[in-house]
């Protein structure tokens, strides 16, 4: 698994951010922009590429992106020690792959030491089963049936921070896609909230980062404050 890392300070909480492309196109150098922000902010920045459809299929991908986490944590810990947090975020399917490693990842005993912040999807897709049978369906050959098993909407959501970005302008499907993950996300009782930024759409939404005054960094910041916060206080 490749990724570009951009370490932050000292111990400097850590944002993976997975790129979009709906599992079949772009690569992370086309979003290295990202970590300008989000260094700015304080953190120590990845962006992991992943396999692609149709040389391999969605299952596949999201084992790659999980198993990026671990790899991306140690590799941090080399330049700036242990981060203080971490938290997942990432672009329509990099949205999806940001909640699905934020689910699956946990576990893993290289990153269980450290305390998880959240994450924070952008534009992201959490329900795949629409996809069946459309165009963007050639490439990822899926069925109902696992597309259904992939999709973090149908997914057990443990106890986490879940912040849900999306902009004002985008198409109904994927203001549909945000509505249906928060709904989930409430009636499971999860600590889930949405953002959604006016005056953007799907392919302007990630401008926003470009912005000193970032929502999107804000929502991250604040996430991995709110990890920080407890930690300074058992200190005390």
């Amino acid at each position: 698994m490749a990724f570009d890392l951009f370490p932050g300070g000292r111990h400097a909480p850590l944002a993976i951010f997975f790129h979009g492309g709906y599992w079949q196109s772009l690569d992370k150098r086309r979003f290295s922009f990202v970590a300008n922000s989000l260094l700015a902010k304080g953190f120590s920045v990845a962006l992991p590429n992943y396999p692609l459809a149709p040389e391999v299929r969605l299952e596949q991908i999201t084992e790659a992106a999980t198993a990026s986490i671990p790899a991306i944590v140690d590799a941090v810990s080399e330049h700036t020690g242990p981060p203080s947090s971490w938290l997942t975020t990432g672009h329509s399917a990099g949205g999806h792959l940001a909640v699905w490693a934020g689910l699956h990842t946990r576990p893993h005993p290289t990153v269980s030491a450290i305390p998880f912040a959240g994450m924070a999807p952008v534009s992201g897709i959490f329900d795949v089963r629409p996809l069946v049978g459309t165009s963007l369906d050639q490439a990822l050959g899926l069925t109902i049936h696992r597309a259904a098993r992939l999709s973090p909407v149908d997914c057990d959501l443990p106890p986490a921070r879940y912040r849900i970005l999306v902009g004002a302008e985008e198409t109904s499907g994927f203001l549909d896609q945000a509505a249906g993950f928060a709904s989930r996300l409430r009636s499971a009782g999860r600590d889930g909230e949405s953002r959604v930024l006016a005056g953007l759409n799907h392919y302007t939404i990630l401008k926003d980062l470009l912005l000193p005054d970032s929502i999107i960094a804000g929502v991250l910041k604040e996430m991995a404050d709110m990890e920080e916060k407890p930690c300074r206080e058992a200190k005390r």
